[in-house]
């Protein structure tokens, strides 16, 4: 046996193995799984809660079993080919084998340039797939064939629509610390990457073992810089914080998030990879607020287009939109893809991307209405493209991940959306549980998070009329960047060089995929600074021919 092992809560499971006359020759999670499998079977994964990629080999039955957690926190990648079955945890274990025959995938890079990644299990390369969270693959060496199937979905959670809004912020507040507990209180160096949102904040302030680290980066004085200064502050962290003054640092780190990232997602998403080195002297584990914002409830949570669409034809439209639009960087639209890609590849990329977005979306829309349109967020935003900076942190320290507590997201996901919608149910678990956080602006909006309706008022108040002040009389009062990294500068500046180097070279013109009259025209209206977030139609493109060059010319 073999595998990655975040076990959590293994103490019940080893006294009832005990109870029970087996015998555990350690106390190790690798022992424990074992005996789990030995005595139940397959479905000894229901048993787990944690973090885990598991391998087993059966000798009795022929097979090789590999599953893993809920949420797929640890990729795994596999391959059926040529009478082989290959796995790995990054794509490029698989391509190391010379007899594999690389075959880019037509609807990955049609995904790629409308949403900036990729969907469900689908990779750049055919006959390369992501091994779906919450699964067990079976391989049976006799048949030569394997299966994959689910031991757990969302449609799981039962609905709990009774319990009273009071009940709910106890309940979610106890489920949080316990979560933060478990994966905090133990002999390591725990660190939190704190910005000045609210799910750093939070962990921060639940974290009982001491001291802990903060780490922060970007620009100087950016709200995030600046509000970690004082949330660090009233929790007595000691905060480290990573300049990002000027683009240059983006050409020292981009081959390394490539190696690490293989391109999954552009390179625009490499911020905190300059911290790493540093970190690692810090800190052996970061506790990531990762997410935190989907699972304890935002805005997008009570859409009426989402949770009250008229239809699945609604819905999808909806959806389509905001992963194209708003998810990130704007991507390319649906005009600009028609002039975007060679009249070959045009051919064969009309359509696609919305055509592989609504096949996705339907494995979602039998869960209930008002919580699918996050679940699909959840599994094709955050678990293939936010998920990929755990990649490349991942490479100096642990990564652990509080809100993807089994009990807490199973609990949060049982709850009418209503209740966590507009961040009313986190803004209430941050007032209850560290109240003193709730009193230092949130970097979004700069209105204090707290649930006092009369300060939160008065502030915000205030908050509007100094922006006022500044914008129609004078700009007297501090006025802190919103974005931590000014790539969409960086790439009209100190970048533009290594850029053009990439869009115009003559490797990426021959590969007959983009046309270089309208890449050339999305860098110039890039350059022109007339338009707003534009990077997001130009890095997609930098960085597919990148992985081209690194994972399939060699």
């Amino acid at each position: 046996m073999s595998g990655i092992f975040g076990i959590l809560d293994t103490s019940e499971l080893r006294h009832d193995l005990v109870a029970q006359g087996d015998y555990l020759r350690d106390d190790t999670d690798a022992e424990l799984i074992l005996r789990l499998y030995q005595i139940k079977g397959k479905s000894f994964i229901k048993q787990l809660n944690g973090a885990f990629l598991i391998l087993i080999w059966d000798s009795h039955e022929q097979q090789v079993i590999i599953t893993n957690d809920r949420f797929g926190l640890y990729p795994l990648f596999y391959a059926e080919y040529n009478s082989r079955f290959i796995f790995s945890p990054e794509m490029k274990g698989i391509l190391a084998d010379k007899t594999f025959s690389k075959t880019l995938d037509m609807v990955a890079l049609a995904q790629y340039m409308r949403f900036q990644h990729l969907l469900g299990e689908r990779t750049f390369f055919e006959n390369i797939s992501l091994l779906p969270s919450a699964s067990i693959l079976i391989y049976d060496l006799q048949e030569n064939s394997y299966t994959i199937k689910p031991y757990w979905t969302v449609a799981d959670i039962s609905y709990n629509p009774h319990i009273t809004f009071e009940e709910a912020v106890e309940e979610a507040g106890s489920l949080l610390r316990k979560a933060v507990h478990n994966l905090s209180c133990d002999h390591y160096r725990p660190g939190v990457y704190l910005s000045g949102g609210l799910d750093s904040r939070i962990l921060l302030g639940l974290v009982q073992c001491r001291p802990v680290t903060a780490i922060t980066y970007g620009r100087y004085n950016c709200r995030d810089v600046y509000y970690a200064r004082q949330i660090a502050k009233a929790v007595g962290a000691d905060l480290h914080w990573f300049n990002m003054e000027h683009g240059h640092w983006v050409n020292d780190y981009v081959d390394f998030f490539m190696e690490m990232t293989e391109g999954l997602h552009p390179w625009m998403h490499l911020h905190g990879i300059n911290t790493l080195t540093g970190a690692r002297k810090l800190i052996d584990y970061n506790l990531t607020g990762w997410d935190g914002g989907t699972i304890m409830g935002h805005n997008d949570s009570i859409e009426p287009l989402q949770v009250s669409a008229v239809d699945d034809n609604a819905l999808t439209v909806r959806l389509f939109e905001l992963f194209n639009q708003s998810y990130t960087w704007p991507s390319i639209t649906e005009a600009e893809e028609n002039l975007l890609y060679t009249k070959s590849y045009h051919q064969k990329l009309q359509g696609v991307a919305f055509d592989s977005f609504r096949d996705e979306l339907a494995k979602y829309l039998h869960l209930r209405p008002d919580v699918r349109g996050e679940h699909f967020y959840l599994w094709n935003h955050c678990g293939r493209m936010t998920q990929n900076h755990i990649a490349f942190k991942r490479s100096h320290i642990e990564v652990r991940f509080p809100f993807f507590d089994y009990d807490l997201f199973t609990f949060l996901f049982s709850l009418p959306a209503p209740v966590r919608g507009h961040r009313t149910l986190y803004r209430a678990v941050l007032q209850k549980e560290t109240p003193r956080l709730a009193y230092i602006p949130y970097d979004h909006d700069e209105f204090l998070p707290t649930t006092k309706s009369w300060v939160r008022g008065t502030h915000s108040l205030m908050v509007k009329l100094k922006r006022r002040i500044n914008q129609h009389v004078k700009p007297i009062f501090a006025d802190h960047h919103t974005l931590y990294a000014d790539y969409e500068n960086y790439l009209r500046y100190e970048l533009r060089n290594w850029a053009e180097n990439i869009l115009y070279d003559k490797c990426t013109i021959e590969r007959g995929i983009f046309n270089p009259a309208f890449v050339k025209t999305l860098m110039n209206r890039h350059l022109s600074g007339l338009e707003e977030w534009t990077i997001g139609k130009i890095a997609p493109i930098m960085t597919y021919e990148m992985m081209l060059r690194q994972f399939y010319d060699e």
